[in-house]
């Protein structure tokens, strides 16, 4: 990695996404023997032994144009001949060669589908590093001199495409798209590689369905991976998320889309493009990225989610389609979207006084005039103790059920000295709200919500939902959008049973309608 600073119709994108949306949960619970063969070949053991032989300093930093940067490519020619899979390089071979003395190594998995194999998933890595901290202050945090093994930056994602090879390459069968796995070289100094690939690629760039880019991914910590490019093209974060949902890893879906690696060169020929990355550390562009501060369980669990991701890119009838306004998006943007938590509208019309119910009933403050309050004959000083057929403890408990109340409500209340409750009928303002929550959609990822508010002690905050969470499916049906959510959501009458993702990790909830319940009409 370099150092940082170097009117599609939705409804139309959304039912392209959703056909692929059923099979893609199916895959992720019932896997064939093949897969799960393929999946669990990738081994630490085999990702630490790449890391070992491209980091040692025996290569010098894989310096390019130079003896160990040339070796480095001689050994991951090596991998991909034993894989038995074909050249992609110059005359066949599995090397481009570009100036002044440069080398891409590039192995191709041709499809199996007549009409699909004709299209391209990248797979791909930089392996070269900086010698012996060649090109000075400008790439060397230091001290210049020295070899600058690089274990991280990039032998990690050079060893994961390797084992990713191997493991496709082990497929009792093909999948339907081609895919190339290219381990780029001169990425240090310009994304020389990438770019020299893009412009003399091996398809049309048209047939480039996606780019999946590792690059420093041996550091995982805390369960903690940072996956970059979901916006550029529509549904890619439902695809990485349920694709690679088994892992258990936490997915730091980033808005950012930096030109600081490989992948970016294919983004700007309108590709959709993924970074899988762990993050900045101490050690970046030093001697003392050496391979013994690897992680290499954690590159066994990047490698084998992207395994999930690739393997749904290759397979899938349709391939994302771009979306150029990630280049313009950024987590700042995501960050101003999350906090426009705008809170349901208010139904009842009534303020109370807070820490005075004791957990008999809200005494209420105020009933705001022309309300459904007032209109039902509410006054300040009424003790609401029952509502829409719930016992009201206090202001919690209030909110949340004339919130999620069908309308009419039946309530009663305790006024002045009476000797039983007074019981009276509301017209609520507004639709209810349904389970307790509000949402909005994202324009990237159609066929999905984002919560917005979670009203305490409501169906959906007792299911532990919460804001950000995004909800995929409903009671097994996909979802178009918000609208459709409702509707279908409107016609259930038990628990609803919600895919509902959180950071990258996709789980199946179930809201109950009945404890505490959807408010009903008493």
């Amino acid at each position: 990695m370099r150092p940082r600073g170097s009117h599609v119709c939705r409804a139309a994108i959304a039912a392209l996404w959703l056909g692929s949306l059923a099979s893609l949960v199916a895959r992720a619970t019932e896997r064939s023997a093949a897969y799960l063969t393929a999946l669990e070949s990738i081994t630490a053991e085999e990702l630490q032994g790449h890391v070992d032989y491209l980091a040692d300093d025996r290569l010098e930093g894989r310096q390019p144009g130079k003896p160990g940067g040339r070796a480095a490519g001689d050994y991951l020619a090596r991998q991909f001949g034993r894989l038995g899979l074909q050249g992609a390089g110059d005359d066949a071979g599995y090397f481009q060669h570009f100036p002044p003395n440069y080398r891409n190594v590039l192995a191709v998995l041709r499809g199996s589908d007549p009409r699909l194999a004709r299209e391209l998933v990248v797979v791909g890595a930089h392996y070269d590093h900086i010698g012996y901290g060649y090109g000075g202050k400008k790439l060397s945090r230091g001290p210049v001199g020295r070899i600058h093994n690089g274990a991280d930056d990039n032998a990690s994602g050079t060893s994961a495409v390797v084992e990713l090879a191997g493991a496709f390459a082990l497929l009792a069968e093909p999948p339907k798209r081609s895919v190339l796995f290219a381990c780029f070289d001169a990425e240090e100094t310009g994304l020389h590689g990438s770019k020299h690939w893009t412009a003399h690629p091996n398809v049309p760039l048209q047939q480039v369905a996606a780019m999946v880019n590792f690059d420093m991914v041996g550091r995982l910590r805390d369960e903690r991976l940072t996956v970059f490019g979901t916006r550029t093209g529509y549904g890619l974060r439902r695809l990485v998320c349920l694709a690679g949902g088994e892992s258990g890893l936490l997915l730091d879906v980033s808005w950012d889309l930096r030109s600081n690696t490989d992948h970016y060169v294919f983004f700007e020929r309108r590709v959709p493009v993924l970074f899988f990355h762990t993050g900045m550390h101490a050690q970046y562009h030093t001697p003392y990225d050496d391979p013994e501060r690897i992680n290499r369980e954690g590159i066994q669990r990047v490698a084998r989610l992207a395994f999930g991701v690739v393997y749904e890119l290759v397979e899938r009838a349709e391939p994302p389609r771009f979306r150029p306004q990630a280049g313009n998006e950024h987590n700042g943007i995501r960050g101003r979207m999350l906090r426009q938590r705008t809170g349901p509208a208010d139904r009842l019309g009534v303020a109370w006084c807070p820490g005075r119910s004791q957990g008999d009933g809200v005494l209420l403050s105020r009933v705001r005039r022309g309300s459904p309050a007032f209109r039902a004959g509410l006054r300040p000083g009424d003790r609401i103790v029952r509502f829409a057929g719930r016992k009201v403890r206090d202001g919690e408990d209030l909110r949340a059920v004339v919130m999620t109340a069908r309308s009419p409500a039946t309530l009663y209340l305790w006024r002045d000295e009476r000797d039983e409750p007074l019981k009276l009928s509301v017209e609520l303002d507004h639709e209810p709200v349904w389970l307790g929550l509000t949402w909005q959609t994202d324009a990237a990822d159609p066929g999905g919500i984002i919560l917005t508010h979670v009203i305490p002690r409501t169906p959906a905050a007792e299911a532990g939902l919460r804001p950000g969470d995004r909800i995929y499916r409903v009671a097994g049906r996909d979802i178009v959008d918000g609208d459709e959510f409702l509707r279908i959501v409107r016609g259930l009458s038990g628990p609803v049973e919600l895919l509902v993702e959180r950071d990258g990790r996709v789980r199946t909830v179930r809201v109950p309608l009945d404890g505490p319940p959807l408010a009903k009409a008493a």
